[in-house]
């Protein structure tokens, strides 16, 4: 009886992680390489072209970078790999490397 009700209370915070937001290492993150087209820092958005696919990512305070310290100084042109979950129709940077 001991274990079942160690069980629900596992069960429970698990429920509330997934209702309060679950970290992003816990959701399936797509990395995908491409060039900058257009950067918004004002708005928080990156959009990045490979091949015929165009996606624009969101930006937040929680998106690693390297090869550069910010959004501002990625520019048009640039080649990098953006590490993203979706979240809903949004794409969200995880990770952003510039090459």
């Amino acid at each position: 009886m001991k274990h079942l009700g160690m069980t629900f209370v596992v069960a429970a915070l698990l429920a509330c992680n997934v209702l309060v937001g679950a970290p992003a290492l816990a959701q399936n993150v797509v990395d995908f390489p491409g060039t900058v087209l257009k950067v918004d820092d004002a708005a928080g958005k990156l959009t990045v072209k490979k091949e015929g696919t165009r996606f624009t990512f969101v930006v937040d305070g929680r998106t690693q970078y390297a090869g550069v310290k910010e959004l501002k100084e990625i520019k048009a042109g640039d080649a990098v790999t953006v590490s993203y979950i979706a979240m809903g129709s949004r794409y969200v940077a995880q990770k952003i490397v510039k090459k």
